[in-house]
């Protein structure tokens, strides 16, 4: 054996594959696992030592294996690896020994038949002598984390073993303290249900948080090992972890801000911050740290970055994480975790010093860290700060240093992207300035043929403040497309302003849709020359750039207008699939058959077998998987491979799944190559458009589709999760409309699995915006096709259960620990992304209330007053008193009668919402009253005195269009519901007076309804104030501001009934508003 396992250490692979061959007839032998075993405990060679147990390992990876060893062999075996391990000198053979022992005892502990490696462990970790107890211990440590999950069964050991150890230890810095915090690590996934072990580690925490800090300064490596242990327990037992926040983030800021330590290590620190801040943001709120924690973070991004050129600002993936990135991203994480107000003003309190300094860098910092905040404290931005942001990062993107100008681009691309709606009135300032930035990027390319550094973040902004300013872009559209043109001119020597240049164009297709228009010959022109581009050109890199953009201009430039292109595209795109693999084409190619199904609807069909195919496919797929190997084990995968479980015996079915390698065995881990996530999530995007846009064509491949894409829902990549949620949700929809028996049955079987599917993630999901699609894809289900949700057993118990535990704060995305909304505690204020999850909790009730009867909503009716109305307080955020008032609102159509019930608590609610200081909650709170009064009918009657007067007040004074719009239909409302019971010339006397509506034109819908009552009633105050009614009645028909179809159905009807009823006075009434209104209430009355 030893002969020829010499052999596989040769460098020669004629003799490697001789000595490969003669193992794996020599393995067959009946004694060849004690050879091996003999191997280990006794060869003079440390590799071949080292081959020899790696094999073993292998060999007895899965219990199947183990088990056909006879008894008096395994025990042989047993002994003599800790006996091998005892006498090992060589720490790589060392740990493969432990290793190949772990995996022994994985097998072995389950049924208690291997007692003496825990009394070995026991008694070396008792020993007197320090190497013994090293010994000890790092064995435990390599054999829990071989197999963690088989150790809780022996937690009172581990109790007293650890506890010993540390009160035994002298220098925090030794590797006794080492490889304890390592085993303890190794341990924590399965500690958190284990209130024993819950308990050791919580009262243990100080120590090896010292034990952390030491090794920071020291060691490198295994200060970074260390600092996962903090990691495993935010994510398993947090409870161990939440006492000592404090304690921990003090630690992580003060390694994080030492220049003397290694980067690697500070990165780590900071990335604990983060995790925090992430998990308990209110605990590190309550502790007061988010202001040192800001402190630190600012001078990290302070830092003069490695390549000024190229500098990565933020960046997802943590293994390419550097000091500035992650300090970025953890600030992100409090701008998403912590309400604004607790971070924005004390932010600005260090970065307006920054910004009047002379430090390059550290005006960096702070334009970055505006950026940053604009997504989490995007309200409270756009409301307070708007106007000196813009001019602040303006200014700085004519800044003569490009450190300086690239943060002022990538500040400003923030904000186009999160700063919505309201930044789009500065396009008049920002727009020229930008055009001008690129004008002298594109001059100074054209002398020094580089790009430039500033190229992709000045494109960044552009891009994004193109994209979200939509209509209003068009008058800027000549200057932005002459520029692009001169990009994407093919004599251009630069592939990253054409990939640039490429997105800014789809970019402004999408904001201006069919304004392209004059431009589209063009773009087809200059697109078809990079995607039908040799495969050996350099314009072949941006082919799936071009693609793309094809498939936003299909989308965007008008059905009918891309319709004469539409078969030729489907054509090549179906040529370019078929001889490609490269994930970023076929996600381009995706992106474009989605675009041509919203221009072709059924008439894509005969490709539809081909498309659905390849996109299955892609969800299928396991490509891009790679595989990252322990660093001992890299060099030894190629010779050991291909022995790996090839034999015979190995490829017998496994019947009972006794050979299913837990996770916690393996040696390494995978990861997916983003692009082919990538791939997968645009197949189930594109699978979704097309099943939306193509009616009963795409029924055949539903199912199918539901199947796969359902495998997809607990993905690892929650863009992916998103993609999958929003697919089946359509898939469900559209079954609906089909509306045949065959289609019912295949409806209600994707149900029983969709609906708890979505209950599960918005319990369980770490990611809000994941929970949030599962909320929104329930309320879209609702409203599409209501009470067939409710088709499986516990359905609609399910989903109220979770717009409860939302609006409660009891889902693992919602940070629970410290008090709740609801506590009236100023404090309690919440982050403004949590606050979105709440709101989409709350879309979902008015469409569960509309979709079940009156009387069943009036059971849960009570509870979600309860939760709501809490959230009116004053010292909750203006969005959610806003909130709340809107969805109770929205709440008293669908309990009609019942609205009876809670007539006094709704009132005085809305009273008090209708003297809020902010224009929004007035406006709901005066809407929920209407709507309490219309559908509360008679049962609101004697109320009517405090009313009236409340909206008597209120119209007094309001000076916000919208409210005064909803206190119209309220007023509208009123006389609806009891026009005798009111004194109703005083009352409609006043409504006329601030007709028409001024911009909240769902209104006009009881506006009409009370007109056409009371005329129909032949009330004598509708005659009386006839020309106003008229008045009121051709300006909305004319400015059609009609909400809905069944409004301007009634409006149409009544104004026929005007003409005919009074013809003169309504031609008088219409003449007076000139001639397009003349003819357009002429052309009405002669169609």
């Amino acid at each position: 054996m030893e002969q020829i396992l010499a052999k596989l250490l040769v460098p020669n692979s004629n003799i490697v594959h001789e000595g490969t061959k003669e193992l794996k007839e020599y393995l067959k032998k009946p004694d060849a696992i004690l050879s091996l075993c003999d191997v280990v405990a006794g060869c003079s060679n440390p590799q071949i030592r080292q081959s020899a147990s790696v094999l073993l390992r292998r060999k007895f990876v899965k219990r199947r294996q183990w088990n056909k060893v006879a008894v008096d062999v395994r025990n042989r075996i047993k002994q003599g690896m800790l006996q091998a391990l005892i006498k090992e000198p060589e720490k790589l053979v060392k740990n493969s020994i432990a290793q190949l022992i772990g995996i022994i005892g994985k097998h072995e502990f389950p049924d208690n038949t291997w007692p003496e490696v825990f009394q070995f462990i026991h008694t070396l970790c008792s020993s007197d002598v320090t190497v013994d107890k090293e010994m000890g211990m790092y064995t435990l440590s390599v054999m829990t984390e071989i197999s963690h999950s088989s150790y809780i069964v022996h937690a009172e050991s581990f109790a007293v073993l650890f506890t010993n150890i540390f009160n035994g230890l002298t220098q925090p810095n030794n590797h006794l303290a080492y490889y304890t915090v390592v085993t303890m690590k190794n341990l924590a996934p399965i500690i958190g249900g284990h209130q024993q072990m819950t308990n050791l580690y919580y009262q243990l925490l100080p120590r090896v948080l010292e034990i952390i800090n030491t090794f920071a300064s020291e060691d490198e490596k295994k200060a970074c090992d260390l600092f996962e242990i903090l990691e495993e327990l935010i994510e398993y037992a947090i409870a161990v972890v939440t006492p000592h926040i404090k304690l921990i983030i003090e630690m992580c800021l003060h390694i994080g801000s030492n220049a003397e330590i290694s980067t690697s290590v500070q990165i780590k620190a900071i990335s604990v911050v983060g995790w925090l801040i992430r998990a308990k943001g209110k605990v590190v709120q309550k502790n007061k740290l988010v202001e040192p924690i800001i402190d630190v973070l600012l001078r990290l991004m302070a830092q003069k970055p490695d390549d000024e050129g190229n500098e990565e600002y933020f960046l997802g993936d943590p293994d390419q994480f550097t000091s500035i990135t992650v300090s970025t991203q953890t600030l992100d994480l409090i701008a998403l975790n912590i309400p604004a107000e607790k971070v924005v003003p004390y932010l600005l309190t260090k970065v307006e010093p920054a910004l009047k300094g002379g430090d390059v860098y550290a005006q960096k910092a702070a334009y970055l860290a505006l950026a940053v905040l604009a997504e989490g404290c995007s309200e409270h931005i756009r409301t307070k700060y708007l106007n000196e942001f813009l001019k602040c990062v303006g200014n700085a993107i004519h800044d003569p240093n490009a450190v300086v100008r690239n943060a002022a681009f990538f500040a400003l691309g923030q904000f186009a992207e999160n700063l919505q709606p309201e930044i789009s009135q500065y396009a008049g300032e920002l727009l020229p300035v930008l055009f001008e930035c690129l004008n002298q990027v594109l001059k100074q390319m054209e002398v020094e043929r580089a790009d430039p550094p500033s190229l992709d973040r000045l494109f960044y902004a552009l891009e994004t403040f193109c994209e979200n300013l939509e209509e209003g872009l068009i008058p800027y559209l000549p200057t932005l497309m002459e520029r692009l043109f001169l990009s994407l001119d093919p004599e251009c020597f630069s592939t990253q302003l054409k990939r640039v240049a490429l997105s800014a164009l789809g970019a402004a297709a999408t904001a201006v849709k069919e304004a392209i228009l004059p431009y589209f010959q063009k773009i087809i022109q200059v697109l078809n020359i990079y995607i039908n581009s040799d495969p050996n050109s350099p314009f072949h890199s941006i082919q799936c750039y071009a693609i793309e953009t094809l498939a936003v201009v299909a989308q965007n430039v008008g059905t009918e207008n891309f319709k004469p292109l539409a078969g030729e595209s489907l054509q090549l795109g179906l040529r370019i699939l078929d001889g490609t693999e490269d994930p970023d084409v076929k996600k381009s190619i995706y992106a474009l058959f989605a675009a041509l199904a919203i221009v072709m609807k059924e008439e894509i069909a005969p490709v539809l077998p081909k498309i659905v195919h390849e996109m299955i496919e892609s969800i299928q797929s396991s490509e891009g998987i790679v595989t990252h190997y322990d660093e001992e084990e890299k060099d030894e995968i190629d010779v050991y491979g291909e022995l790996s479980d090839e034999d015979e015996e190995n490829i017998e079915e496994d019947i009972d799944n006794s050979s299913s390698a837990s996770d916690d065995s393996n040696q390494y881990r995978y990861s997916v190559e983003n692009s082919y996530n990538e791939e997968k999530e645009q197949a189930c995007l594109a699978l979704r458009e097309i099943c939306l846009n193509t009616g009963i064509a795409f029924l055949p491949y539903i199912e199918s589709s539901f199947e796969e894409i359902f495998k997809l829902v607990n993905y690892p990549q929650d863009d992916i999760r998103r993609a999958s949620v929003e697919a089946l949700q359509q898939f469900c929809i559209s079954l609906h409309k089909v509306n045949t028996p065959e289609s019912k049955q295949t409806l209600y079987k994707a149900l029983q699995f969709f609906v708890p599917k979505c209950a599960e993630l918005i319990r369980s999901d770490e990611e809000r915006s994941v929970v949030m699609d599962c909320l929104d894809a329930f309320t879209k289900l609702l409203h599409e096709i209501k009470g067939e949700i409710f088709v499986g057993d516990g359905h609609r118990e399910a989903i109220m259960n979770c717009v409860v535990e939302v609006l409660t704060m009891k889902t693992v995305c919602q940070d629970t620990d410290v008090g709740t909304q609801t506590d009236a505690n100023e404090d309690e204020t919440e982050a403004e992304q949590d606050e979105l999850l709440l709101e989409s909790a709350g879309d979902v009730i008015p469409k569960y209330a509309a979709a079940i009867s009156p009387d069943d909503f009036a059971h849960y009716f009570p509870n979600v007053l309860k939760l709501l109305s809490g959230r009116t307080v004053k010292q909750n955020s203006v969005s959610q008193r806003s909130f709340a008032y809107g969805t109770l609102a929205e709440c008293m159509k669908a309990l009609d009668v019942y609205v009876e019930r809670f007539v006094p608590d709704l009132l005085k609610m809305w009273l008090t919402g209708a003297k809020d200081g902010a224009d929004e909650v007035r406006n709901n709170a005066i809407f929920g009253l209407g709507e309490m009064v219309l559908y509360g009918k008679h049962t609101v009657f004697g109320y009517y005195n405090e009313i009236l007067n409340a909206l008597s007040h209120a119209v007094g004074k309001e000076g916000h269009a919208g409210t005064l719009d909803n206190i119209c239909g309220a007023l509208a409302k009123v006389i609806i519901a009891n026009p005798e019971g009111i004194p109703l010339e005083e009352v409609f006397s006043a409504f006329l007076q601030k007709l028409p509506l001024r911009d909240d034109f769902q209104e006009n819908e009881a506006v009409f309804n009370c007109f056409v009552s009371l005329y129909q009633q032949g009330n004598p105050v509708i005659k009386k104030h006839l020309a106003d009614v008229m008045k009121a009645a051709v300006h909305v028909y004319y400015r059609n501001q009609t909400p809905n179809d069944d409004t301007k159905l009634i409006l149409i009807e009544f104004i026929k009934t005007l003409t005919r009823d009074f013809p003169q006075e309504f031609a008088q009434v219409v003449n007076s508003f000139g001639n397009e209104a003349t003819e357009s209430i002429q052309k009405l009355l002669t169609s």
